[in-house]
């Protein structure tokens, strides 16, 4: 059972439709249909379209969707109704333990860093969820499968049996054996993959652990330590082995940099102080990479006054007020994006 089927009723209440009618499961299929199929590459544009914000194609796709079963709707972009079939269609990607949820998740929190919303409020809860998922099934003991043997025996020659014909048998037993090798080879590929899995999901957090309590995150010779905001992003970023931030990234930055990361800070100011010492990578400049659009604005201007404007103009208010860690934990989710080939 999917979460739309426990939830998808309450969240279009606000539009006012009966959960028996044919406009409401057309909405619900498409939400269901969208979700369910969603592929990486479009999974920030739904992010974006769900909460106010430019999506691309997203909006003709949703509309598509909803059409298949309810031919007569006619939406427009700004309608509560699209907006309502976005954010339930990314709950429902949410639930699928792949990069696509990965990707969804950091979007959805990218949003509510930026202080973007959709009309459906639990979203952010939802994928931390996704996120605690992720990280713990990355984790989890990896059993060894037990390979039927048995069906090698099924096709073997009755060498005393009337009637017995050698090349027939023979071919069957063939058969038999090569599906069988396929069979072990598929077994041990899936384990060779979830033990490599494992493997790097261990390095990773011993990675994590040893820059966390070595006492060297953020902070460096010379460097303002306002900039160590986003130094400390960075490094941790470079730790992840996987696209999906751990879930106690947070936490682990608030340690690490104690009260400059308990102080509110203003974006801009953070990104100014970093003047070009620190190297943060490229990406598609939108309000859902707030960190790394103001970041490249301030490099392409050189730190002339204009770059904040230009950041607006780009979907990105450089002018909001956060919690030191909460910058640098943003940091590391956009870093995670971008790395994810978003």
């Amino acid at each position: 059972m999917t979460v739309l089927v426990e939830r998808f009723p309450r969240w279009v209440e606000s539009v006012e439709l009966l959960p028996a009618s044919a406009r409401f499961t057309a909405l619900r299929q498409a939400a269901e249909g969208v979700g369910a199929t969603l592929e990486p590459a479009m999974a920030l544009d739904l992010v974006a379209y769900a909460v106010g914000r430019d999506g691309g194609s997203a909006f003709e796709a949703l509309c598509a969707a909803v059409a298949v079963n309810d031919p007569s709707f006619i939406a427009s972009p700004s309608d509560l109704e699209p907006h309502l079939v976005a954010s339930a269609a990314l709950a429902r990607a949410l639930e699928n333990d792949d990069l696509t949820a990965s990707i969804v998740a950091g979007g959805i929190l990218s949003a509510e860093f930026a202080g973007l919303y959709a009309p459906v409020a639990e979203l952010p809860q939802l994928a931390r969820a996704a996120q605690a998922r992720r990280f713990a099934s990355l984790r989890e003991r990896v059993p060894i499968p037990k390979a039927e043997l048995a069906s090698i025996f099924t096709n073997t020659p009755a060498f005393s049996a009337d009637g017995w014909r050698a090349g027939e048998s023979l071919d069957r037993l063939a058969r038999s054996t090569k599906a069988l090798a396929e069979q072990v080879q598929a077994t041990l590929d899936g384990l060779a993959a979830r033990l490599e899995a494992r493997s790097d999901a261990t390095d990773e957090e011993i990675d994590v652990l040893w820059w966390a309590f070595s006492g060297q995150g953020g902070a460096s010779p010379g460097l303002d330590p306002t900039a160590g905001l986003l130094r400390a992003g960075l490094q941790l970023a470079d730790r992840h082995r996987f696209g999906i931030e751990i879930p106690t990234a947070g936490e682990i930055l608030r340690r690490v940099l104690g009260a400059l990361g308990e102080e509110e800070h203003v974006l801009a100011e953070v990104i100014a102080a970093a003047d070009g010492a620190v190297e943060l990578d490229a990406a598609t400049a939108g309000p859902l990479f707030p960190v790394l659009t103001g970041y490249a604005a301030w490099v392409a201007l050189e730190g002339d006054g204009e770059w904040v404007a230009t950041a607006e103009r780009l979907g990105v208010d450089a002018t909001i007020r956060r919690p030191g860690y909460e910058i640098a934990a943003q940091t590391v989710r956009e870093l995670l994006l971008v790395r994810a080939g978003v």
